[in-house]
């Protein structure tokens, strides 16, 4: 006797979530039984807690990076300004975070001034109730039609993650540059924060020039300025502009002969400038080839579903093909978290 098609489409869930309930199960024991994989979900779990923590106490950090007064305390907050990533964070909320890593780094203030975290929250949720009804129209499946909406909402977060990206190695580039300027403001008067000042009447250029005369006004209303260049530090994700920060950071603790300190840096960054020219690295350019690519794979899979009447019909009319839409959806959104935390990772190691 032929079962009703509601009957055989029960079944063929019930199947398939048992098959992915034993596929999470041999997950978990591969995780358990590979320390490699453990520690790495381990560090995602760390992570994503450590977002939901609100901030610890002290000045906010937002205030900080918008050149407010003394900013956070260094006895409260001193694993905020830790030289890894994860103490560099440790102690913000997540709107902070958020503030830090796509308002502050991508500079876009210079551009839009009236640019805050709400505002960029705020763009969000309006494009994902843009895209979601033709989404939904399209795939007629809930969970694939707000996993593929949030991803598409969350695009202004890429495009500042670029501008970040570039705007760090522009600096990058021009460092050593600015490193004379600073050495010649230093042969006049030997204080780096004299120099900081002084070379912002000099073509400096954007980001930088943001970036500097943020932390000379945090610095001369009241700020620690080992406080002020550590935000500073937090705003650019190049290690050599880190390495720069800390060697001025410990002349200034120490009283160390700064000129000479610059004079050595700017040496040691054009070499390794003449190394970046000569073997053609770019981080940015990477980015955007990895990021293009990734968000192709959507036109890719619309063009199939839309070109192919099978796998259309399979996809977006039979419970299977929406389970199985539903999980490559989940997978994609998780390939591109992951994807982001890479990338920072890297350009901040």
């Amino acid at each position: 006797m032929k079962m009703p098609a509601a009957f055989a489409d029960q079944t063929k869930l019930i199947i398939i979530s048992v098959l992915l309930l034993a596929a999470n199960a041999v997950l978990a024991a591969a995780v358990a039984r590979n320390p490699v994989l453990a520690s790495a979900f381990t560090r995602l779990k760390d992570r994503f807690f450590q977002k939901l923590k609100g901030s610890a106490g002290g000045r906010s950090v937002k205030q900080a990076l918008r050149g407010g007064g003394s900013g956070i305390r260094s006895g409260d907050e001193a694993g905020l300004y830790g030289g890894g990533a994860s103490g560099r964070y440790e102690g913000m909320s997540l709107l902070e975070r958020i503030e830090l890593l796509y308002i502050g780094k991508s500079n876009i203030r210079h551009y839009l001034p009236f640019m805050n975290v709400y505002i960029l929250l705020l763009t969000i949720i309006l494009i994902f109730v843009a895209v979601y009804r033709p989404v939904y129209s399209l795939l007629q499946f809930i969970p694939s039609s707000v996993v593929i909406s949030g991803i598409l909402s969350v695009s202004p977060l890429f495009a500042l993650e670029l501008l970040s990206r570039y705007n760090a190695e522009t600096i990058r580039r021009k460092l050593s540059e600015y490193i004379s300027v600073l050495s010649r403001w230093c042969s006049v008067k030997e204080d780096i924060i004299y120099a900081f000042e002084k070379s912002l009447v000099s073509n400096v250029g954007e980001p930088l020039k943001t970036f500097i005369r943020d932390m000379v006004i945090q610095v001369n209303r009241g700020m620690e300025p080992g406080e002020a260049l550590d935000i500073l530090q937090m705003k650019v994700d190049d290690p050599q502009f880190r390495d720069f920060i800390i060697n001025v950071k410990l002349s200034i603790r120490h009283r160390g002969d700064i000129i000479k300190l610059l004079s050595n840096l700017e040496n040691q960054f054009y070499k390794i400038d003449e190394e970046y020219n000569r073997r053609r690295i770019s981080t940015y350019k990477d980015r955007i080839l990895i990021y293009f690519i990734m968000f192709a794979v959507l036109g890719v899979g619309y063009f199939f579903i839309r070109l192919s009447p099978q796998v259309g019909s399979f996809y977006l009319d039979t419970v299977t093909g929406k389970v199985l839409l539903m999980v490559f959806s989940g997978m994609y959104a998780f390939g591109f978290y992951l994807t982001a935390g890479i990338t920072r990772f890297r350009s901040q190691g």
